[in-house]
């Protein structure tokens, strides 16, 4: 009898990321459902997301492409990652942003892969010449093309030349964890916060795109009576922390704002949030504000990308990027009314658990893939 197929998902970075998040999550829902799955990430050899997959019993490759230098750096990747592609026997290859097909759709085609998916998390790189200039010869190398929100697909169309046929719109998916009082006391005292303090929180890459500089100078701008007994904990890495704890410094904040760091477990430090605040300039459909909607937080976020769609009809609040004053005025508003608060976080809970559920998501995606729901003997991509 002939194995069941092999699932091969590509990471951009083996770094905690939002694309990185739905990438693991999706390999580990395909291995629980029976196929073969090894992960890979194109621009690191390990990291917090490796870890994570190795624990989960997930193979992980090093295919980075830090790796290869000189002259025919390029070249002995594409070499590299058709053997590799050969020697596991892949039947379906999943790469995250447009960029990935640069190293991986050529040698997907010569290994005469069934089904190359690429999804698009962020048009950001749509100033970037070096990844905007060849993205229309690149695209032709995945099969289908999906993005994460409907958005998206107008300028792949109109300006990359993807055929409609070949694009999709699949949201982002999240398991939806069991909060409860006790589960959230404890995460709260593990985190040192009492049960007085009104903890905002953000969780993602601390990056310019983030603007978390409009999100210290709102926390400023709090009224006193919501400031005293109100905290904003940062959950995440990145190369605007050193600038980021400066502005805190500047704007006397040292004792209410607090950099947590990188975490591995960002959706179980959730569970420890009233409200969570994202200020984003751009963003696709952020992950992080789909795991916490899941964990019944009630959030506050600007209104770029996908968001306003997902947090409409009071699923949450929003306000233009870059106004540190409304961002202020909406976070006022979610401390001073609880039924406020209960209603967003209801609202959007529900949501969740209609449209974006994970096993679902999974479901469309292996499709998209050519695979049966569950794997099956002999299964191959169509």
């Amino acid at each position: 009898m002939r194995e069941v197929a092999t699932i091969a998902e590509g990471l951009f970075t083996y770094q905690f990321g939002g694309a990185e998040r739905i990438a693991v999550d999706l390999a580990v829902e395909f291995r629980r459902r029976g196929y073969r799955v090894v992960c890979f990430a194109f621009h690191d050899s390990d990291g917090p997301m490796r870890r994570q997959l190795d624990e989960s019993g997930i193979r992980c490759l090093d295919m980075s492409y830090a790796n290869f230098k000189g002259v025919f750096r390029r070249l002995s990747y594409l070499w590299s990652f058709w053997r590799m592609l050969r020697r596991e026997r892949i039947r379906a290859l999943h790469v995250h942003h447009t960029a990935a097909l640069i190293l991986s759709g050529i040698p997907a085609w010569l290994a005469r892969v069934p089904k190359v998916l690429m999804t698009e998390h962020a048009l950001q790189w749509r100033d970037r010449p070096r990844v905007s200039g060849p993205a229309r010869f690149y695209c032709r190398y995945a099969h289908e093309i999906t993005v994460v929100e409907p958005g998206q697909i107008d300028y792949f169309r109109t300006e990359l030349g993807v055929p409609a046929d070949r694009l999709h719109c699949v949201v982002n998916g999240v398991r939806v964890p069991a909060r409860t009082a006790q589960r959230t006391a404890q995460v709260r005292k593990e985190l040192g916060i009492s049960a007085e303090v009104f903890a905002f929180f953000f969780v993602g890459r601390l990056e310019p795109v983030k603007d978390l500089g409009t999100l210290l100078e709102a926390f400023a701008a709090l009224p006193p009576e919501v400031a005293a007994h109100a905290r904003l904990y940062l959950v995440g890495e990145g190369a605007e922390r050193a600038p980021l704890e400066a502005r805190r410094d500047a704007l006397r904040l040292a004792d209410r704002v607090v950099f947590l760091g990188a975490r591995s477990n960002a959706a179980e430090l959730l569970m420890a949030a009233d409200a969570f605040v994202m200020s984003s300039t751009s963003e696709g459909l952020p992950m992080v504000l789909l795991e916490a909607m899941a964990a019944g937080v009630p959030c506050v976020a600007t209104a770029v990308g996908g968001i306003p769609q997902l947090l409409a009809d009071e699923r949450g609040l929003l306000v233009p990027a870059q106004n540190a004053g409304r961002l202020a005025a909406a976070m006022a508003s979610i401390v001073g009314s609880p039924g406020l608060r209960a209603r967003l976080a209801a609202n959007a809970l529900q949501n969740v658990r209609q449209n974006y559920a994970l096993e679902a998501i999974a479901d469309r995606y292996l499709e998209l893939l050519g695979l049966p729901p569950t794997a099956v003997a002999g299964g191959s991509a169509r």
